[in-house]
């Protein structure tokens, strides 16, 4: 029984479910009615569209987040998909038994919950009155369909794959490939999905850095607009860390566009990182804080520099004479632990400031080389100015690249890290959907779930216009490109291409203009495109390429890729393409 009387008296849905043997391992729940207000209220405008629609409720569990929905949309139908109804059919029994009541409780295969074929077999996309049917065809966004799902924790095996994937990545591929497609739900019309899932789970759907950027997150970006409405702050400690610059300026554009829509963040759901001091100049250091507290600790005398002693103690058996230069020698007296520790960070601290000097300056020559690139795409560029242009750019990137040859790899791979972030948020708009949000996420707590964990809720809404349009075909090699190139070498180059058939790199970059087209995340200098920062347009292009390329490989050599064949094709893909 994992609850506590804190827990109980705070949240009294929690003593119910720890009353039930091993609730807490089928499902994380939402148990604070408090956080399901402010969630609904944050997306009220956009919610306004799906009053009276058909939703359809995917693991509902308790059902508060469920019914607190259903109270402000009044839908016709509301479509409970529970599967662990031995564990949750108390909780969802009065919704049933509500006088008019509009839910409907199903128990149905996994591989049925999102196939939208079963549900117009059976009715449930009709009115109560059995009337209206599945909704028409339609490019328009659906909006009598709202799906709303709760993934949290859950994994799922995938055929040929040695370990469980989790299964709110595997969905958010299905249900981004519904969206390329127009199957599935989206064969309606694109359609909206809310999906709770494990705060963790959300790094490779919706990264806050290019370092983190991979073929999820680039599956995504192609065909969805997805926004964080809940979650919890990036670990500290993660690997990979944007430069606080961006951050903040990320932040100041998200405000403003907060303030432009009046969307207000109740103060109990905002973060409070604004109250930081920021260095610009520096790239954020999980250390930081330890460091600063111990130098403030120094200060006020919390600790000494020296590890104290009785009075009549004597060192090295005699007293240290007064003034003497060795009284406080290594060897006669002891340094106190928190004395050691800000000196090793100091030690650190002052290395890499040397060493960010060094890159940035070796940065401040790419970022000239970009602007002489922006200046080569000017609409009134005359051709002797141009060729002036690209015969300096010549000279400029040769210098560049025999300056990276004077440092280390993890010198490269730093500023590689730092060039990527500076341009991905750049763009227009940026490349990463996290800095074009609308908002900030609201900030929960784990005691509001149970178990007590991080969780966060993603809205993905489909584009409703398709600026990357391919054939079945061509889909194929879109994944294969980009699961091919975005896997574990995360600063590999277009050249990668090759890897995937001879001489692909010379026969489809050259297809793609916005590939050196720094206007669109290209650069003049295509060896220092890395992988990480191809847009989702330019994979559209390699994959269009690729079907036009004379001497491509057949289709069936390709999926080879995948460690399948044609026929195996999808289940396998997507097991490939949700492998991290």
């Amino acid at each position: 029984m994992r609850s506590t009387a804190s827990r109980i008296t705070k949240y009294p849905l929690v003593d119910r479910i720890a009353a039930v043997s091993n609730a807490w391992k089928s499902r994380t729940n939402i148990v604070s009615p408090d956080l399901c207000d402010d969630v609904i209220q944050r997306l009220a405008p956009s919610l306004a569209q799906h009053i009276g629609c058909t939703i359809i409720d995917i693991n509902p569990g308790i059902g508060l987040w469920s019914s607190k929905l259903h109270d402000y949309l009044k839908p016709r139908n509301h479509i409970l998909m529970e599967p662990k109804q031995n564990v949750y059919l108390p909780f969802l029994q009065p919704l049933l038994d509500a006088p008019g009541s509009r839910y409907r409780l199903k128990d149905w295969l996994d591989s049925d919950l999102w196939q939208p074929k079963r549900y117009v077999e059976e009715g449930l996309l009709h009115d109560a009155e059995g009337y209206g049917g599945p909704p028409p065809t339609t490019e328009e966004p659906n909006n009598s369909i709202l799906i709303i799902a709760n993934l949290a924790g859950q994994r799922q095996k995938v055929p040929g794959e040695s370990r469980a994937a989790t299964s709110a990545h595997l969905k958010a591929i299905d249900f981004s490939r519904a969206v390329r497609h127009r199957s599935g739900f989206q064969t309606y019309g694109p359609t909206r999905m809310l999906m709770w899932l494990s705060d963790e789970d959300k790094r490779a759907l919706l990264p806050r850095t290019v370092g983190y950027r991979g073929k999820l997150s680039v599956y995504m970006e192609a065909n969805l607009d997805l926004e964080e409405i809940v979650g919890f702050p990036h670990a500290s400690g993660a690997k990979i860390r944007r430069e606080d610059a961006l951050n903040i300026g990320s932040s100041k554009q998200v405000a403003k566009r907060m303030q432009e829509n009046d969307i207000k963040i109740p103060l109990r759901r905002q973060t409070g990182a604004g109250d930081r001091k920021y260095d610009l100049s520096e790239v954020s250091r999980y250390w930081h804080k330890e460091l600063q507290d111990l130098e403030q600790g120094f200060q006020r005398e919390y600790f000494s520099q020296y590890a104290k002693r009785p009075a009549a103690e004597p060192i090295d058996g005699h007293m240290p004479k007064e003034g003497s230069g060795k009284a406080k020698s290594r060897t006669s007296v002891t340094l106190t632990p928190e004395y050691k520790r800000m000196m090793t960070l100091r030690h650190v601290a002052n290395g890499q400031n040397v060493t960010i000097d060094r890159i940035n300056t070796v940065l401040k020559k790419q970022e000239k080389i970009d602007r002489m690139d922006l200046d080569l795409h000017r609409e009134d560029i005359k051709a002797l100015e141009q060729e002036e242009i690209i015969n300096a750019l010549d000279y400029r990137i040769q210098d560049f690249k025999d300056e990276l040859e004077g440092l280390t790899a993890k010198q490269k791979k730093t500023l590689f890290f730092l060039d990527d972030d500076r341009r991905a948020f750049a763009m227009d708009p940026p490349l990463l959907m996290w800095d074009r949000r609308k908002a900030e996420p609201l900030s929960a707590e784990k005691d509001e779930f149970y178990a007590s964990k991080e969780i966060a809720l993603l809205d993905f809404q489909p584009k409703t216009t398709d600026k990357f349009s391919m054939t079945s075909e061509q889909s194929y090699y879109f994944d294969l490109i980009s699961t091919s190139l975005l896997g574990p070498r995360g600063q590999a180059t277009l050249k990668h291409l090759k890897t995937i058939a001879p001489g692909a790199f010379e026969a489809l970059v050259p297809q793609v203009p916005a590939i050196r087209d720094p206007r669109k995340g290209g650069r003049y200098d295509i060896e220092s495109v890395r992988v990480r920062a191809v847009t989702p347009e330019m994979f559209h292009g390699l994959a269009v390429a690729w079907d036009n390329w004379v001497f491509k490989p057949p289709i069936e050599d390709v999926l080879t890729q995948f460690g399948t064949n044609y026929k195996e094709g999808t289940a396998l893909r997507k097991g490939a393409i949700a492998r991290l």
